[in-house]
């Protein structure tokens, strides 16, 4: 097991009711606050009044920035950044799904920021000071209530890179289940295939021998999703299940199931970031397609990993692994079947990409093989993996 250092010090409040607790939570941060959000439904569903009354109940003033996409763009975290230096706010309440939460360490981090913003997601700067991230999450995928990262696209450069800093870990972390009822069976589904993604890209590229406690965690965690999501599509307010997905979500990309996880890496992230910063892909079902095209293109290297993901998470009891490649290729084609049963993309036309620009889709994986430190990935290597998604 490799050293490694895992900082994780929010503070989560989960269960029902727990957004009574957000006056009294938000107090010691500041008594002005930029509330950040999304579209309507924060205020269709009744949260919107009750984080601000529960704001106001405390003498906390609130400054809005509504609008925020499902795949966060610079310029819009800009216009935060503007709002938040003019109007001297003490820290930003993140409500709303990843999405949200990622854009608020990119505001947080670029109120100090004294040049270009993106210096902080191209790597060419690091983070040295941000502002209290208070986070209430509404849609469980990304754990960024819980961790250090943040994604943002700059559409300028068709770019989507992420930005890294333990300053921008929130402070509070709200986790109540029945916000989530609301949430599409089509995007809960998108959301659990990203909580598996981010459990399994480890548990396949890991390089290391033994990692029973690495692994029993990503298998127990993987598992539980595949579970709670079958409950979740019979009935939508299964209270136990939306629990369960949502707290997945918040442990599976925090930090623990990585942890000394010699060789661990995020190739299929690096595949689908380019497809959502040209095509504004869902995350997750960019996901969904790229993830069994890498399984396919390097089988033979992990065929291992890939047995043991058929025998312990997807439960294919009797496989034959006597010839390692057939047991691979059924593993696989039952993982696209189960991606298929949940309602996900499993190739790039039913993602709503149809003519993907692979030239470019190569410059930008490249770009972040660079970035990420993920090697191994020349031109023609990028080329037959999206070719596999086609």
């Amino acid at each position: 097991m490799n050293n490694f250092m895992f900082y994780s010090p929010a503070k989560v409040l989960f269960g029902r009711g727990v957004l009574s607790e957000i006056g009294k939570e938000c107090r010691p941060y500041g008594k002005k606050a930029l509330l950040l959000y999304g579209k309507e439904s924060l205020k269709t569903s009744g949260l919107y009044d009750q984080i601000i009354s529960r704001l106001k109940k405390e003498g906390i003033a609130v400054v809005e920035h509504q609008g925020v996409q499902p795949n966060p763009v610079l310029p819009h975290a800009l216009e935060g950044v503007e709002i938040a230096r003019r109007e001297s706010v003490d820290f930003i309440l993140a409500a709303g799904g990843g999405s949200v939460i990622d854009e608020a360490k990119g505001i947080a981090s670029g109120v100090y920021a004294e040049d270009d913003l993106w210096d902080y997601y191209s790597g060419k700067k690091a983070v040295e000071k941000s502002l209290p991230i208070i986070a209430v999450q509404t849609q469980p995928a990304t754990s960024s209530e819980m961790n250090m990262v943040g994604v943002l696209t700059n559409p300028d450069r068709n770019e989507k890179f992420g930005l890294r800093s333990p300053h921008n870990v929130p402070k509070v972390a709200f986790l109540d289940p029945e916000t989530t009822f609301s949430i599409p069976l089509k995007y809960t589904a998108y959301a659990c295939f990203d909580i598996m993604s981010h459990l399994l890209e480890g548990y396949f590229t890991t390089t290391g021998s033994f990692s029973p406690v690495q692994d029993g965690f990503v298998e127990g965690l993987a598992t539980g999703v595949i579970d709670s999501l079958e409950r979740v599509l019979k009935n939508p307010e299964d209270y136990d299940a939306r629990a369960s997905i949502m707290w997945a979500g918040a442990l599976a990309w925090n930090g623990l199931a990585n942890a000394g996880l010699e060789g661990a890496a995020i190739p299929s992230h690096m595949f689908e970031h380019p497809l959502s910063a040209l095509y504004d892909v869902a995350h997750g079902a960019g996901l969904a397609v790229v993830m069994p095209a890498w399984l396919k293109y390097r089988k033979m290297e992990i065929a291992p990993r890939i047995i043991k993901f058929g025998q312990k998470i997807l439960r294919m009891e009797g496989l034959d692994t006597s010839k390692e490649e057939k047991a691979c290729d059924l593993v696989i084609g039952r993982f696209e079947e189960f991606i298929a049963s949940i309602g996900c993309p499993l190739t790039l036309k039913e993602a709503g990409i149809v003519s993907p620009d692979m030239d470019e889709l190569v410059k930008q994986v490249t770009t972040l093989s660079k970035l990420w430190g993920i090697g191994g990935y020349g031109d023609s290597d990028i080329r037959a993996v999206y070719s596999l998604c086609l």
